[in-house]
C-alpha cells in the first residue's frame, strides 16, 4: 500500500458520518486549493465541511483565484465555531495558528518543514514535496474522485505558485500531479488569475521599497515603516530576489502589533527557512523552505525598547539579527 492510500484510509477512519469539519488556512494559492480539495475528499463522508481563511485575502491573485473559480471560503472571524466539531489545518501547522482560539485540532496536512510534530488524531506531513496541493491531488486520485475543472485549475495554480513553475523545491510527485491536472484545468481562467499580481496602490509601495533598499554583499534588506500587509511584503520579496547577484532577500515591516519579515533565497548553499528560524524562532513564529520563509514576531514579545523604537531603529535590530545569523552560517560553511 502506497503512502497516500495508507493516509487516506487513516483519514476516513478518523472522521465519522456525523462530523462537521472546518478546514482552516492562511490564504495563498496552495492553501486555498488544498482546502477545497480536502472538502471534495470528505464530501459524503461527513455531515458538512466548511472552509475558512484566517486573515484577509489581500493579494490580488488570491482574490482573483477565489472570485474566478468560486472557491467557497469564509473569513474565520465570521464563522460560527459551534457549527463544527472537527477542525483541520492545511498547508500549515498548529504553531502558525496559535493566535486564534479553536476547541481542538484534529487534522493537519502540510508540506512545510516540521518544527514540532503535531499531537493530533491525523497528520500527513511531507516536507520533501513542493506543494500541499500535490498531496491533495494524490488523495483525489487515490479516492478515484473526478476532479472538476475549477478544482483542477486551483490545484494546478497552487502547485505552480509554490514551486515557482516547478523550478523551486519541486519533487517528481509535484511534476506528476501538475501533469495530471493541467489537461483538466481551465487555461483561460489560469491566465486571468496570473495576470492580477500587483495593484495600483502597490506601485507607490514598490517605489518606497526601492528607495529603502540596503545591500551588503549578496544580502538585500528592506524594512519599511508600517503598517504594511504581509502579502505586500511578499510581492516586494519576490521582486527583489530577481536583483543581480543577490542570494538572500529579507523584506520587513510592522502589521497589526507584529513585525513581519518575508525571506527569499536562491543558490545551492542558501536555506532561508533555516536562516529565519535561527534568527527569530526564540522570539516568535519563524521558518519555511530553503527558498521562501517568514518570521512573525509579536511586538509584546520583543526585547525591552525595541517594540517602542522608531521604524529605522526597529529595522536595524531585525537586520542585526539576520546579519549575525548569516555571518555565523558563513563561518560554519567555511
Amino acid at each position: 500500500m502506497n503512502l497516500t492510500a495508507k493516509k487516506l484510509k487513516e483519514l476516513y477512519k478518523v472522521l465519522a458520518p456525523s462530523d462537521r469539519l472546518l478546514v482552516l488556512l492562511k490564504p495563498d494559492p496552495d492553501a486555498l486549493s488544498s482546502a477545497w480539495a480536502l472538502k471534495r475528499v470528505v464530501t459524503g463522508r461527513v455531515q458538512a465541511c466548511g472552509i475558512s481563511h484566517v486573515g484577509e485575502i489581500q493579494r490580488l491573485e488570491n482574490r482573483a483565484m477565489v472570485r474566478i473559480l468560486k472557491i467557497p471560503t469564509e473569513r474565520f472571524d465570521k464563522v460560527n465555531l459551534e457549527s463544527y466539531n472537527r477542525f483541520a489545518i492545511v498547508d500549515g501547522q498548529p504553531d502558525q495558528f496559535s493566535h486564534i482560539v479553536l476547541p481542538q485540532i484534529d487534522l493537519v496536512i502540510d508540506h512545510h518543514p516540521v518544527v514540532k510534530t503535531p499531537d493530533v488524531p491525523f497528520a500527513d506531513l511531507r516536507p520533501k514535496l513542493g506543494a500541499t496541493a500535490t498531496m491533495l491531488t494524490r488523495y483525489l486520485q487515490e479516492a478515484k474522485l473526478k476532479i472538476q475543472r475549477p478544482l483542477a485549475t486551483a490545484l494546478a495554480f497552487g502547485i505552480k505558485t509554490d514551486t515557482n513553475s516547478l523550478t523551486r523545491s519541486a519533487a517528481h510527485q509535484d511534476v506528476e500531479a501538475y501533469a495530471h491536472l493541467l489537461p483538466r484545468a481551465n487555461m483561460q481562467a489560469l491566465r486571468q488569475i496570473e495576470y492580477e499580481r500587483i495593484s495600483r496602490s502597490d506601485l507607490g509601495l514598490i517605489a518606497r521599497a526601492i528607495a529603502a533598499v540596503q545591500i551588503r554583499r549578496k544580502f538585500l534588506y528592506v524594512f519599511l515603516e508600517g503598517p504594511v500587509p504581509p502579502d505586500s511584503l511578499v510581492i516586494l520579496a519576490d521582486i527583489f530576489i530577481g536583483v543581480e547577484n543577490i542570494s538572500v532577500v529579507a523584506v520587513g515591516s510592522t502589521y497589526r502589533n507584529r513585525i513581519v519579515v518575508i525571506h527569499r533565497g536562491r543558490g545551492a548553499r542558501v536555506d532561508v527557512g533555516r536562516i529565519a528560524r535561527d534568527a527569530f524562532s526564540e522570539i516568535g513564529s519563524a521558518g519555511g523552505h530553503r527558498v521562501a520563509a517568514r518570521a512573525e514576531l509579536k511586538l509584546s514579545d520583543l526585547p525591552e525598547g525595541v517594540a517602542a523604537a522608531k521604524p529605522e531603529e526597529m529595522g536595524a535590530w531585525v537586520k542585526k539579527r539576520l546579519l549575525a545569523n548569516l555571518s555565523s552560517r558563513k563561518k560554519k560553511n567555511g
